[in-house]
């Protein structure tokens, strides 16, 4: 398990490849985002974008799945305090998501035996981002840490 304190500025995490089919697109968008440029592929060819994208909410879910698989699954963490997410480009059947996390800030709270953490990430599809995420979250400090 890894405390506030095994974290470093400038640490980062890798996200493993994720490809994503239409089928996945429109299955999540029928059920939480059923605008048709998310599930009608021949209205969405003649929409906006050209043809079907993800929901922003569905390329945010990746992302969460992603982290958790990085980075999450390891760290003392307690909860997510802010995120913030920038969509840069459209998420499109037959993509290859990736990116990674990185550790932007570390703030040490001892009186509260833990620290926050702001992370910045990107996910790519593998050479311009889609999605640019910045978040706070509150770690916990290793048990033996000294007190104030």
């Amino acid at each position: 398990m890894l405390y506030a304190e095994d974290l470093t500025v400038g640490q980062r995490f890798p996200f493993r490849a994720y490809p994503i089919g239409q089928a996945e697109i429109i299955e999540f968008a029928e059920r939480f985002d059923p605008l048709f440029i998310h599930v009608d592929p021949v209205a969405a060819r003649n929409g906006p974008f050209g043809g079907i994208i993800a929901s922003g909410l569905h390329t945010t879910a990746i992302y969460q799945r992603l982290i958790v698989e990085a980075m999450w699954w390891q760290v003392a963490g307690v909860a997510g305090t802010r995120i913030e997410s920038r969509f840069q480009r459209p998420v499109r059947p037959g993509m290859t998501l990736t990116g990674h996390a990185e550790i932007a800030e570390i703030a040490l709270r001892p009186e509260r035996k833990n620290a926050v953490i702001t992370i910045r990430s990107q996910l790519t599809d593998g050479t311009d981002t889609v999605l640019s995420v910045v978040l706070d979250a509150v770690i916990h400090l290793r048990p033996d840490h000294p007190q104030p």
